[in-house]
């Protein structure tokens, strides 16, 4: 309960802060980004940040990357990859270290792994997959894909599926994700090796009726207990959980922010004394990264 108390008053403190923009779209009207940035993912790696993104020019959804040396000033790379078949993806999640204090991805066999889904046009649902890489530049989609699609599904997902959130504990590979049929809403499938994967009976397991489940939700452990932060369509919303499965929505905490609208997709971690939320919002008719940071 001690660190449930702490980690809820940092977060209403980071909440007060005006938001600073990390990145926004691109200037460029030929560049993939130029109309969207959006769910961010940010992390440590051989002494740099990396911000990786999905940006959109209107006609197709891609994967961005941006690097910075000090999480505020950051300078975009490009694209993940850059080849027909695989451009419309959104939404992408790295497999990351499980604790608030160690935003890394986590190697698994000697690779790092990205969770993202593959969209229709004009539409950020669609089925899930993965790609691996050995150095977070060069990407490969993984041979199985899809992993996972709504005509497999149950009822409340069968109208598409949306924002992976990768995790591994206890030799799992725990996937959780944003389905619909109507409300949407947060389910969870379970795999040992990536090949197969198995629905939670419990689906689903987090619902914000009459509210929505917007952008990407976000999982990280802090001390016994796991935190999913994830956008309702007015601000972040806060639940925590034992077990990754029974959620407890603390209903009071709605994260706001100043000058933006929808916040949502957000992205926490604890770096050098300091809480760090990123996340993508409205300002001035396009959406944008933005972040705050306090200790």
């Amino acid at each position: 309960m001690a660190n449930e108390v702490a980690l809820l008053e940092r977060l209403q403190r980071l909440s007060a802060l005006q938001p600073q923009v990390a990145l926004s779209p691109s200037d460029d009207p030929a560049s993939f980004d130029h109309l969207t940035v959006d769910f961010p993912v940010v992390v440590r790696h051989e002494g740099q940040w990396l911000l990786f993104y999905t940006g959109s020019d209107g006609k197709a959804f891609r994967l961005g990357i941006a690097s910075s040396q000090d999480l505020q000033s950051w300078k975009r790379i490009g694209l993940v990859w850059d080849y027909d078949a695989h451009q419309n993806v959104a939404a992408a999640w790295l497999l990351r270290h499980n604790d608030l204090d160690e935003p890394m991805a986590k190697l698994r066999r000697g690779l790092f792994w990205m969770a993202y889904v593959r969209t229709e046009q004009g539409s950020y649902w669609g089925s899930l997959e993965l790609a691996f890489s050995p150095d977070l530049e060069r990407w490969r989609p993984f041979d199985a894909n899809p992993i996972l699609t709504s005509k497999e599904g149950d009822a409340w997902e069968n109208a598409g599926l949306t924002a992976p959130c990768l995790i591994e504990r206890e030799h799992l590979f725990w996937l959780f994700y944003i389905g619909r049929n109507g409300l949407p809403s947060m389910g969870l499938a379970l795999s040992t090796d990536f090949l197969v994967w198995s629905r939670d009976m419990e689906n689903p397991l987090v619902q914000f009726s009459p509210d929505y489940l917007t952008g990407r939700p976000f999982l990280v452990r802090h001390g016994s207990q796991w935190w999913l932060l994830v956008g309702n369509g007015r601000g972040i919303k806060v639940a925590v959980s034992e077990d990754l499965r029974r959620w407890k929505v603390l209903e009071k905490e709605t994260l706001t922010f100043n000058g933006v609208d929808n916040p949502s997709s957000p992205y926490l971690f604890w770096h050098d004394g300091k809480l760090w939320l990123f996340f993508a919002g409205g300002k001035d008719g396009k959406r944008h990264i933005f972040f705050v940071s306090g200790d």
